[in-house]
This record gives C-alpha cells, structure tokens and sequence, in this order.
C-alpha cells in the first residue's frame, strides 16, 4: 500500500473565521472516521504514502457482529477484548508483515510504501504532532502541548508554528531531543535526492533553533495542514547529531541505530526486523511490556492467513479480500475489521513510457465507462466490506469530514457512451473486436501487486467486463517493493491499482501538483505518480493548503474534485477497511483498537502482552 503526506481537517467542527479555525487545528479537533488503507504500496504515506501499498491494508473481516456502523470483530465480539489469561511482561512475539520496504530511509521512495511505516517508522522515530486513535491531532509525547492561537504558539502574520519540546523528551542514547534535530529534518528533506515529497516543507522559510527546546517554524504563507509536517500520519523528527551532511539518500538505507519511539530497531533486513524496548523512553504509557517483536515479511495473502492460523505468527494485519473473515474464524484467533482513509483505485500514469494512449482523457474516460465499478466492488469489497460502497470522488473518503463529494456518481457501466468517446477521440473498431487509433492499439499495461488476492481478483474480474467492448489490457504485475519503491517513483508503469493511505486532513497537493510530478530534473521526487499536469488544478490545491476558512477550503476541495471528474484524472473503486487479526490464545491487551489507524494495527503494541498459560 502506499502512504500519502497530507493532512485533513473535518468543517463540521470548524468556526468559519481564520481565527477559529487555526485554534480548532491547534487544540486538533480533527474527526477522522474509521477506515483505512494501502499503498499497496501503492505509494503510501497522498500525501497519499502510496495504500501503500505499499500500498494496501486491511483486510476485513468478518464474522463478527458490528461495532460501530463501520466496524466487526470477529470471535469475542469487542475490539480489544482481552482473551483469557493473565498478563505478564517480557517475552517475544512474531508478527507478519504483508509487504516488505527495500530500506528504510523515511525520506526517500522507501517512504512509499506503508510498511516501512507500519513495521518501523511509527515505532522507532518521533513526531511532534500526532494522530490519537480517532483521527484527532494532539501533541506527541516530544512536545508540552499543540501550537494555537490561544497558547501564542501560533501566528497569523507571518504564519510561524512553535513547538515547546519535552525536557524528557530524549533519543535511545539518553541525549536530549531538540529544535536542531528538526531543523536538520526540514533541510534533510529538501537537500535529499529523490526526497519522496515536499510539499509543506517548501513553505517553510526558516526553522529557529536557537532555542534548543523551541522550535519556530516560519512559512511564507499560511499552511492548513501544518499539523502532518513532522508529524501527523507519516512525519518524523531525525537524529541531528548522526548525520554529517543533510544529503542522506544514501544512509538508513538498512538501520536506524537510534530511536525517539517506544521501540529501538535492533536489527533489519530482507527475512525480518527486530524490534526491541527503548528503555530511554520517557512515556510511562507507552513503554513496551514485550521485550521484543519481530516482523516477518508474509506477501502473499493465503501464505500470511496460514501463518496465523498456525501460530508461526501472532498477529497480522492484512488487506481484505473476499472469504477472508472465514478463513479467520477458528478457535484461538480474533479479528477486527473497521474503517479508515485508504481508499483504491485505477491509477493511469499519463507519461507511461509503455501506454502513452493514457496521456488521452478520451481513453481513461472511455474506460471508466466501459467497466462496471459498481460490480467490482459487490464482488471483492462487499463480502468484507458490506457497509460500504463504490467511492465516488477522487482523493476523499466519505466517512471523514465533508470532502467526499459525488463527483464520480453518473460513471455507471454504459458502452454506448464509451464507444462515442472513443469515437469522437479518433478512435475506429478493428477486425478483431478491438480498437485502435493510426494504427495504434487500444491495449493498456496494467501493474499491480504480485500475490494480492483481492487485486488479481479485479484483474481478472474487469478484463471480463470490458473483453466484448474491445479495451486489452497486458498484464505485468511485480512485488510491493518494485512496483511502489522503484516504478512509480520514476513512472515506469502503465495503469496501476493501487490504494492510498492519507492523513484525515483533505490535503491533495502531493497527488495533484504538478510540481509533485517525479522527474530527473527534480531526482524523481515527489508522489503525482499518474503525472496529472493541470496548471489550474495546481492552483487549486495550493490554494487549499493556504485556506484557514472551512467553508472556503470545502468550496476549493468541490472545485478539485469536479476538475478530477472532468479529467478522468484516474477512476476510484472503494474505501478500503483495515483488519487486525491476532492469535487470542497467546496475546492480550487492547489489540485492534488502532487497527483504523494511520498507523496501522500494530500501532499500540507497546500496550500488548503475551498470555500466561493455563
């Protein structure tokens, strides 16, 4: 799955005046709903972190009786149910990982894939604002308190965010976190080649560190998702005093020997990652009970359930496809399935070195016409997903704030339409059913993620649909890593499937700008990986960034949304669900609380303990 860096803010709890509205970001009211989702890699962390997938998560679920008008649980009926057994600390556990970084580098394209972010980044690095388990902003446990209006933290002329850190704020070494270490992020990201995004960042004109325990950001304008910078979903804080230069595309490529985070990376490469207790952590909530944790990757769906279901893993958190909460159901096993903000879709890159017909909005729109969204997401997402339904705006979920519209709502199956556009753009039918255009034809590289059940499933299931209107596809899938860490990033594919996990703030630039467009020029830098370049949409979402009124920035957001419609920008599926799935024989504690989360199910694992027998 892949992960996007945005922010999003819900106008429901915003006043409509600047003022208000910066106070409401500053004491972080933001509602998130529960969902969530991949990159498969996809390139995660809009913003989208593409679902990452890596892009992908969640996975769903289902037997259970519902919790919430999104959620389920599986055998105990609650979320977070504690199995029988009593707690005791220490021990080591075994958790699966569905998809793999190749390294983990948080400012480069590894930090396109969700895992890195799931497996080590949330665990090990720290943050200054942070995502609570409902999608609401709050101070991380680095800083005293979030930045407003009313704590002077924040001001409007010239825009400057402060953050107060911790005096016990400190990294694995017992040396204090300071301003430096996140004025040395800000110049990281921007002097890195190859830096995944840096959208916000380049807003920033100066970090003041004079003050070790104070750290001033001053933006060049206003900047609504300031709370994600550094933070948020998929932000971070590094370590100053380890690097010689802020050029590190070529360092944490295998180890990040320190840690801000509860837990402290002992060990990583291609088999696993181990995970041991900060013991220099300050917060007493959140320092780990286990004594250690070790990620395995597990790629391939059937080969990560069986894990589980044989105790080679205690816990997964996998992406949904159908039969999957059956498969779950047994003796010893409890699931969650919930919401989030991850959502999927037909990703075309308009500068496919192997499809360039995609550069066409005539066949984008004719292919969006040509399948039958409705049906594909009866087949794959309603058996595990049966409250929700076929996501019609394009970069939104409908369960945060008012940003979903319903943009996409008259794309329904209808050849004849699609045959017009076709028709209109040029294009002619061919002897064998086909179509093709100056003797070019219609037959579009599709890539996904090898040994992903629910996408393979929507491979085959649209090929079906659309092979006696004559649209062909070549189907050339690879693994998460190759296809969200090395293709997207330089836009060497032809129409991706793949989700986005954003943060709840509406924030579209990393998706939409088109100064986020990788190229060589800019070291492939940036995640508009379908390389939409629409100078008034750049617009658009530069001024929505800048908005600090709701109901002007929703009016914005309304304006993108119709513009990806016009465009055929790419062609939205579904909101995916989040599953966590644990052997309840062997863990306890509060498992599957944060399994909607930004930071995926295992985010709380520092609260998890390994049962006592009897």
């Amino acid at each position: 799955m892949r992960t996007t860096t945005t922010t999003a803010t819900t106008p429901d709890q915003r006043s409509g005046t600047k003022r208000r509205l910066i106070a409401a970001l500053a004491t972080i009211s933001l509602l998130a709903a529960a969902c969530g989702g991949d990159d498969d890699g996809d390139g995660g962390p809009a913003a989208a972190t593409t679902v990452a997938d890596e892009g992908d998560v969640t996975a769903d679920g289902a037997a259970g009786e519902a919790t919430g008008d999104d959620g389920e649980t599986g055998e105990s009926g609650e979320p977070g149910a504690e199995p029988t057994g009593d707690a005791r600390a220490g021990g080591n556990v075994v958790f699966a990982a569905e998809q793999w970084p190749e390294c983990l580098n948080p400012v480069t394209s590894c930090a396109n894939a969700s895992w890195l972010v799931w497996s080590v980044q949330a665990h090990v690095l720290p943050r200054l604002m942070e995502l609570d388990v409902d999608g609401n902003y709050r101070a991380s446990p680095v800083i005293e308190e979030a930045p407003s209006l009313e704590n002077g933290l924040i001001t409007e002329d010239p825009f400057t965010v402060t953050y107060r850190i911790r005096d016990d704020a400190v990294w694995s070494d017992g040396s204090p976190i300071t301003s430096e270490d996140v004025r040395f992020t800000w110049r990281a990201i921007l002097d890195t080649t190859g830096t995944l995004s840096t959208s916000g960042v380049e807003l920033i004109t100066d970090v003041d560190a004079s003050d070790p325990k104070a750290a001033v950001l001053t933006f060049s304008e206003s900047y609504a998702p300031w709370p994600d910078l550094f933070g948020g979903g998929t932000g971070f804080v590094l370590k100053a005093d380890e690097f010689t230069d802020t050029e590190i595309s070529n360092e944490l490529l295998e180890a990040i020997p320190w840690s801000g985070g509860p837990w402290l990376l002992e060990s990583w490469g291609t088999e696993e990652a181990v995970l041991v207790r900060n013991d220099a952590y300050w917060d007493a909530d959140r320092v780990p009970l286990l004594d250690r944790v070790t990620f395995v990757p597990r790629e391939d769906t059937d080969t990560e359930i069986i894990a589980l279901q044989t105790g080679e893993v205690s816990a997964i958190f996998p992406q949904p496809s159908p039969g999957v909460n059956e498969r779950l159901t047994q003796d010893g096993i409890d699931f969650v399935v919930d919401g989030g903000v991850v959502f999927e879709g037909l990703w075309p890159n308009q500068r496919s070195p192997q499809s360039p017909i995609l550069a066409e909005q005539a066949v984008r729109e004719a292919l969006a016409f040509a399948i039958d969204r409705q049906e594909i997401f009866d087949t794959v997402m309603a058996p595990v997903y049966p409250n929700g339904e076929v996501l019609q705006c394009a970069g939104w979920v409908p369960t945060v704030g008012d940003w979903c519209g319903d943009d996409f709502a008259d794309v329904t199956q209808d050849w004849d339409r699609a045959a017009q556009i076709l028709t209109d753009a040029g294009w002619t039918r061919t002897d064998d059913g086909g179509w093709e255009k100056d003797g070019t034809p219609l037959v579009i590289e599709w890539n996904t993620v090898a040994g992903n059940k629910r996408r393979e499933d929507v491979q085959a299931l649209v090929q079906e649909q659309v092979a006696d209107f004559g649209i062909r596809f070549d189907i050339r899938n690879y693994d998460a890593g190759e296809l969200f860490q090395n293709r997207l990033p330089t836009l060497d594919f032809g129409m991706g499937l793949y989700a986005q996990v954003a943060s709840p703030d509406p924030s579209v630039s990393t998706l939409y700008d088109s100064a986020q467009i990788p190229t060589a020029d800019n070291g492939f830098s940036g995640q508009n990986s379908i390389a939409w370049d629409d100078e008034t949409v750049t617009e658009l979402v530069r001024l929505s960034d800048r908005q600090l009124d709701p109901e002007a920035r929703l009016a914005t957001i309304r304006e993108i949304g119709a513009a990806a419609r016009a465009e055929m920008a790419w062609i939205p599926l579904y909101q995916l669900p989040n599953l966590t799935a644990w052997r309840s024989d062997q863990l306890g504690g509060p498992i599957g609380d944060w399994t909607s989360s930004a930071y995926g199910g295992f985010a709380n694992m520092y609260d998890w303990f390994l049962l006592a027998a009897g």
